[in-house]
């Protein structure tokens, strides 16, 4: 009997732990597009603790073609185990919202396919053969992903407003031109890119981006054995000698960190797997070892209050810039309201990054919930934060 008794609690107390627990799961939304006449399907990982860490925010990594759900699955897996902890062992970690971006492979009643999401239609050259206008669709495609799906997961999730986009072939052209016409993320990995296309279209605009004007960003370029075999065609080396050629012999701005990766051992498909684990561990380093200092010329108005019963005496506030005393264990004292809570109203400059300390770095109050780490404001539509300590 008592055998049965403790075996009955064991069973209580693992079923209680499973249901405390919070692990990473994934959701599925169909988009009514105002931009298509079809659902759009879009996949969203939010990794564990995201329920409970109600004080931080995300960087977002976009992955597209992830009708593919292996090319999601892998972004997120490897962001979430292995690839920061092997680049970076000794550092933070930093926890990732993964959007998984579908194409439709084929919709025979509207005549779409995927090519047609990644395709704008050519200047250069005439259409080809056997296309119409309809079929080239990455202007919606952008409107789409500018005017819907950015708003919407910024709007529905914690996010910092920090983006990766990972594309793949096609989807690499399409992530280039989206950097070429609209800025529209911080960051990107293009894998096995056609800079071919249009009359080197997309190596040209790329070669004449204006990146002096001071925004930090990583970009992570690869080729596969394309450029090796005749299946290609002959355009891929050239086109893509001729960017890689440009911008190594080019003295880029600090700001800026851009890779030239090649893998000719693998095939166009079979190089994902590998390379988007060598291109991950390097962007996880880049995450973890750059970017903190402040990029915006302007400063912006942010208010900050720490809770909690275990508070007493002074508490300050320090991090990244003169304003938050650089890192200065006894930094900018907060006003105390009361007992236990504690204020601040500063002008700062974006991203910010601080702690809270009582003078030195052996008394700090942690706040709950919260990724370990530093704190960090990098929109300035969120720059009123609240934390409780432990």
């Amino acid at each position: 009997m008592k055998r049965l008794i403790q075996t009955v609690l064991m069973m209580l107390i693992t079923v209680y732990t499973m249901s405390a627990q919070e692990i990473a799961r994934v959701e599925y939304k169909e988009f009514d597009s105002k931009n298509f006449p079809f659902k759009r399907p879009i996949l969203i990982f939010t990794p564990e603790g995201y329920d409970s860490n109600i004080y931080s925010d995300y960087d977002v990594i976009y992955v597209f073609d992830s009708q593919w759900r292996s090319r999601f699955g892998l972004v997120h897996d490897l962001m979430h185990y292995g690839c920061q902890e092997e680049a970076t062992p000794n550092e933070d970690t930093r926890q990732y919202i993964v959007v998984g971006v579908a194409s439709p492979i084929s919709i025979p009643e509207y005549n779409y396919g995927r090519n047609s999401d990644f395709y704008s239609l050519p200047i250069n050259i005439p259409i080809p053969e056997g296309k119409t206008e309809e079929f080239f669709c990455a202007l919606k495609f952008k409107k789409f992903l500018k005017e819907e799906l950015l708003p919407y997961i910024d709007s529905n999730y914690r996010t910092t407003g920090h983006t990766l986009a990972v594309g793949h072939s096609l989807s690499a052209s399409f992530i280039i031109d989206a950097l070429e016409t609209e800025d529209m993320f911080d960051d990107y990995i293009a894998l096995s890119p056609n800079f071919e296309w249009d009359n080197q279209i997309w190596a040209d605009r790329l070669i004449n981006f204006n990146f002096n004007d001071g925004k930090p960003r990583y970009l992570f370029f690869n080729m596969a054995d394309e450029c090796e075999i005749s299946g290609w065609g002959p355009g891929w080396r050239p086109a893509y000698d001729k960017v890689r050629n440009h911008f190594e012999s080019t003295d880029l701005p600090d700001n800026i960190v851009m890779k030239f990766n090649e893998s000719p051992q693998y095939s166009h498909n079979q190089s994902y797997q590998p390379v988007i684990i060598h291109a991950l561990k390097d962007y996880c380093i880049y995450r973890l070892t750059h970017n903190h200092e402040p990029i915006t010329e302007e400063a912006y108005p942010v208010h900050i209050e720490l809770k909690g019963k275990s508070l007493s005496g002074d508490v300050y506030i320090t991090g990244n810039q003169e304003a938050l005393a650089n890192w200065n264990p006894m930094g900018v004292k907060m006003n105390q309201v009361n007992d236990s809570t504690y204020t601040i109203d500063l002008n700062l400059r974006l991203p910010a990054e601080y702690k809270f300390t009582q003078g030195t770095w052996e008394h700090q109050p942690f706040p709950k919930n919260t990724v370990p780490g530093n704190l960090r404001i990098d929109d300035p539509q969120k720059t009123v934060k609240y934390y409780e300590t432990y």
